[in-house]
């Protein structure tokens, strides 16, 4: 059990600061996972293949937008780097591994229908936020799809709030309601079990994992668990991703940071 324990946490560990989950660098439809930390990047989404071509349009759009951004100070540059270096080799060692065996064991269908589960869950995060932000016809889409998807859906292994009725995920995070009211990022950081993000963020995420339902009703252990199967699936789901974004960056480091920055600004600039 002590090595199961060791395990998820170096999964959940590595997949939080390497995977920039969709709530960082990547487009708001796209995963999550939600992720946020350990439990910050919670509103990522899985791409499915339909929209494969959607979402290559919209990283570009979303990562290199002509608004000047302001640069985020980076005070602890050494200690970033240092982390980013070991998540960079748990990646290459562990989580990739570990990944194929479970793309594997498990077929793909039922990944991508596991990873919409695990989005359904994270809704409570998105409805909060979207009312924090005004936004209370989103925040009214948002609760209509967790009853359509978690009863038509099975729990949200299926996805009928958009395929029958159109009705589209509406994300939203604490990071990102902070922002939306002026709060500046502070200083770029990377950590453990919280990956790329700022101080602004890091409360964010914080506050993110106490709006979860599910947190209240679950140990440590079972927590790290689930998220770290999360996490795996995802990366099973996505196996190329962290490889072709890293690919043709000089700096992979510089790379990643101006690209998550860039990112938390677009989302809050849609929402002013």
């Amino acid at each position: 059990m002590k090595i199961i324990c060791i395990l998820t946490a170096c999964t959940l560990f590595l997949i939080q600061t390497v995977y920039v989950h969709a709530d960082q660098i990547l487009p708001t439809h796209v995963p999550p996972a939600e992720s946020d930390s350990a439990f910050q990047r919670s509103c990522t989404e899985i791409i499915e293949d339909k929209d494969k071509k959607k979402f290559d349009e919209d990283w570009e759009n979303d990562l290199f937008f002509e608004e000047e951004i302001e640069p985020v100070p980076d005070p602890i540059e050494p200690f970033n780097r240092a982390m980013f270096q070991i998540n960079d080799k748990l990646y290459y060692y562990l989580i990739k591994p570990v990944s194929k065996v479970f793309s594997f064991v498990v077929p793909r269908d039922l990944r991508v229908a596991l990873g919409r589960a695990m989005n359904n869950s994270k809704t409570p995060i998105s409805f909060t936020n979207c009312l924090l932000q005004g936004r209370l016809k989103d925040g009214g889409t948002e609760i209509a799809r967790l009853v359509i998807n978690t009863t038509l859906g099975l729990g949200g292994l299926f996805d009928p709030a958009r395929n029958w009725w159109d009705i589209e995920a509406k994300k939203a995070d604490f990071g990102q309601t902070l922002g939306y009211y002026g709060i500046n990022h502070g200083f770029y950081m990377v950590l453990p079990l919280f990956g790329p993000s700022s101080a602004r963020d890091g409360i964010g995420t914080f506050a993110g994992y106490y709006t979860l339902p599910q947190n209240y009703f679950m140990n440590f252990q079972h927590k790290l668990i689930i998220f770290s199967a999360d996490m795996v699936n995802y990366v099973s789901i996505n196996p190329e991703e962290y490889d072709n974004l890293k690919r043709d960056a000089f700096d992979p480091y510089v790379f990643f940071r101006d690209a998550y920055i860039q990112h938390r600004a677009e989302l809050i600039k849609k929402r002013r």
